[in-house]
């Protein structure tokens, strides 16, 4: 079975082998982090919300929502307590009560704690298991960090790092939008600045063009 942090390696390279870009600018586009790309070939296990937001920006399914489905449905199923399960599947008793508030693992610790769940199953439990983990939802919380934490496929809120890598712009590009007016239109929780991915998807769709001679819209109806 391919480790997550290899399956991440192997679609990075599958994506820079097109020879579009560089890794460092993959890096830099995606988490503003021109070594990524370098440092995980080096082994480097990234966190979670950092891989994630490296397959977004590749366009491929991110692993933190399924992870996290997995984990609730394991303790539904199984009925087991949550700090034993943290203390033998993450080696941290508070491991779920630190993942429902937000908190990020490493990708070997992903890896981990799915081969704990996939061992301490049975054949009818670990079914049960997957079907549970298909339909599930999780509450989507603001974490302590600002970064609006994935709880689904397709989350309602997005950070502005991940709002950037689902429209293939840079965050810094998403600030100036803020300023000038010219972007999505985004929420703010406190201090916190949030999109929903129905308004990313609305501002893209009036961005939509025929030809190049095609203007669009208006300036307000781009907005």
């Amino acid at each position: 079975m391919t480790d997550s942090t290899t399956a991440l390696r192997r679609a990075i390279e599958a994506h820079l082998a097109h020879g579009r870009t560089s890794g460092r600018r993959l890096g830099q586009e995606a988490l503003g982090d021109p070594g990524f790309v370098a440092a995980l070939g080096r082994g480097r296990s990234p966190r979670l919300d950092t891989a994630d937001r490296m397959l977004v920006h590749l366009g491929l399914a991110p692993i933190g929502p399924r992870f996290r489905r997995e984990v609730e449905a394991f303790l539904a199923v199984t009925r087991t307590k949550r700090s034993i399960f943290g203390h033998e599947a993450a080696g941290a008793p508070s491991f779920v009560a630190r993942l429902r508030r937000g908190a990020s693992p490493r990708l070997a610790t992903v890896d981990r704690v799915c081969a704990w769940m996939a061992a301490h199953a049975s054949e009818d439990e670990y079914r049960a298991i997957r079907a549970e983990a298909a339909v599930r939802r999780i509450p989507s919380p603001i974490d302590e960090t600002g970064e609006c934490t994935v709880s689904d496929s397709i989350p309602r809120y997005l950070s502005t790092r991940e709002a950037a890598a689902v429209l293939r712009l840079s965050a810094r590009t998403l600030d100036r939008y803020r300023v000038s007016g010219e972007g999505p239109a985004f929420h703010k929780f406190g201090a916190r600045v949030c999109y929903a991915r129905a308004d990313l998807d609305a501002w893209a769709a009036s961005r939509r063009r025929a030809s190049t001679s095609d203007p669009g819209g208006t300036a307000a109806a781009r907005r």
